[in-house]
């Protein structure tokens, strides 16, 4: 946090205007004029001065000063180190740049040009200039997209490849059958977009292209629009299914049904079957 002030160096003690540090702090000001006390106050934190006396007060604490804070053409000066340490700051001092730094817990860096010379502020405390500025800029760079591209990849939804099988690795993560749950294209789109996601496979939802795929049950086709045929073939039998779409049904884009004994879940106007009714009802084997 820059200040517009210089520091004033007394007995081996950086001070600074009192205002302006407490202002750049966010803290409230007080000033007793007839006790010759300045304090800065910050949710449970305090801390209070008093001119010429090496004594400070941190929530009532006293602390010992190697000098005391003094008054110079009409401005009070405290010592920077108590009052950065005290609101949780570093304090640090850079002799070749003569510059004292209070950077915060987040503070990750800063970089200024003066005269055309780049200047980088680190959170450590160092100051560097000219071409070793900007080859840790360059560096803090690189490291700040390596970060973002994790973040990015921790955060972004799992996608598969349509056809590959799942893998040993993907077979763990919550689905059916070793089949994750954003194996379903209707996740993966939800997932990207921050959407509601789909009835899931790990809760007991199965979609008609994952049963499809895992269970090698299909839609058989029928001349009824009003009915669905579902099933597979066992052997050289089919195993059929015929689900009675009801008016509601077919109107709706999301709701839950129970149909011919399915319970069922319409997602976005794909249909979601209960498993456990599909076990029921025989086509498919309860393990």
């Amino acid at each position: 946090m820059p200040l517009n002030s210089r520091s004033v160096s007394k007995s081996g003690v950086s001070f600074v205007p009192f205002r302006e540090l407490f202002e750049k702090l966010k803290m409230n000001i007080g000033y007793d004029a007839k006790l010759q006390q300045v304090t800065g106050t910050k949710g449970d934190l305090k801390i209070m001065f008093t001119i010429g006396s090496k004594t400070a007060y941190v929530n009532g604490q006293r602390k010992a000063l190697q000098a005391a804070p003094f008054s110079q053409n009409g401005t009070t000066l405290i010592p920077i180190r108590i009052v950065g340490e005290a609101t949780g700051n570093a304090v640090y001092y850079s002799a070749a740049a003569d510059v004292i730094q209070i950077n915060s817990p987040s503070f990750k860096g800063a970089s200024y040009t003066i005269d055309e010379i780049p200047i980088l502020f680190n959170a450590n405390g160092t100051v560097l200039f000219g071409p070793d500025a900007l080859k840790d800029m360059n560096q803090q760079k690189e490291l700040a997209e390596m970060d973002a591209i994790k973040e990015f990849t921790a955060n972004a939804p799992k996608i598969r490849v349509v056809g590959v099988p799942p893998t040993q690795e993907q077979a763990k993560e919550p689905g059916y059958k070793g089949y994750p749950n954003y194996f379903d294209a209707n996740y993966v789109t939800a997932a990207g977009n921050k959407e509601t996601l789909p009835p899931l496979m790990s809760e007991g939802w199965i979609s008609l292209a994952m049963l499809s795929e895992i269970e090698n049950i299909s839609n058989l086709g029928n001349s009824n629009s009003n009915i669905l045929s579902i099933g597979k073939y066992v052997g050289i039998n089919i195993v059929r299914y015929n689900i009675v779409l009801t008016d509601e049904y077919k109107k709706a884009q999301k709701g839950d049904f129970t149909l011919s004994d399915i319970h069922i879940k319409k997602y976005k106007g794909t249909m979601y079957l209960n498993i456990e009714d599909l076990k029921t009802a025989g086509l498919i084997e309860s393990n």
